[in-house]
């Protein structure tokens, strides 16, 4: 239970907090030069337990246990921070969805929770990735041989070779609030080995196959009626292993292993 809340504190740096209760980032994933939005973080130490708590805009996100019991929650005191998809006050039934600021009153409370699901998931979802005790090797075992889908043969994806920084570049934080696209990665890959020497057409193109390459292998979904992909949770285990692969030394490695 400690070792959870301590991800908690360490995941809490200001991009990642702005990203889990829906703000924009940069392209790089570091909050926006010009970005009024404080981002706080504190622990507080009860009897009764430990909370780590978040927020940004007034909303908040927090985890805490309470007589050894985990809970997240997520307060939204400002809803207007966070768009969603609904029809314009008094237009009729029949009236097209659009992205609009969510509202304070009794007319958006399920849209309320719904978000507050997304962040908590999303709170979740970063969570559970430092907690995995799966073994590497299962984790690279489904995508590193080649299957067939749809009478098609699907490669195996070299994850340490030519396919790493495509890993790499896929998993960074800045996509996960509103999603990666093909333009988005052309900018984050075009000064990499991987996407160097390439014209912007051709560099497209790459982007194109490798990303219905990653949703034949599950690791990432497209979002409904739009042209950007999210990482699936198969997909966020993989990279974050990975990352944590490149990041360890010979010696941590070995001392894993033993």
């Amino acid at each position: 239970m400690s070792s959870i809340l301590r991800h908690a504190w360490i995941t809490g740096n200001s991009a990642n907090v702005l990203r889990y209760l829906g703000r924009p980032l940069t392209a790089a994933g570091k909050p926006h030069c010009n970005s009024s939005s404080e981002v706080m973080s504190r622990v507080l130490d009860f009897h009764d337990g430990l909370r780590v708590r978040h927020w940004v805009d007034h909303n908040s996100v927090k985890v805490y246990n309470e007589f050894n019991n985990l809970r997240i929650e997520t307060t939204i005191n400002m809803p207007y921070m966070f768009k969603v998809y609904r029809r314009a006050q008094g237009q009729p039934s029949t009236a097209p969805k659009k992205l609009r600021p969510l509202r304070k009153g009794v007319a958006d409370i399920p849209l309320r929770a719904q978000v507050s699901q997304e962040v908590n998931d999303r709170f979740m979802d970063e969570l559970s990735t430092f907690t995995n005790k799966t073994p590497f090797c299962e984790l690279l075992a489904p995508h590193v041989r080649s299957h067939t889908k749809n009478g098609r043969r699907v490669r195996a994806l070299d994850i340490s070779g030519k396919d790493r920084e495509l890993l790499q570049a896929v998993s960074d934080p800045a996509f996960t609030v509103s999603g990666m696209t093909n333009a988005l990665l052309r900018k984050k890959l075009r000064t990499t080995p991987w996407g160097a020497g390439r014209t912007d057409k051709q560099l497209s193109a790459r982007i194109t196959r490798h990303l219905r390459l990653l949703r034949n292998h599950g690791l990432i979904r497209k979002m409904t009626h739009r042209h950007r992909y999210h990482l699936t949770d198969k997909g966020r285990q993989l990279t974050t292993a990975l990352h944590a692969m490149l990041s360890a030394s010979t010696e941590q490695l070995l001392d894993i292993a033993a």
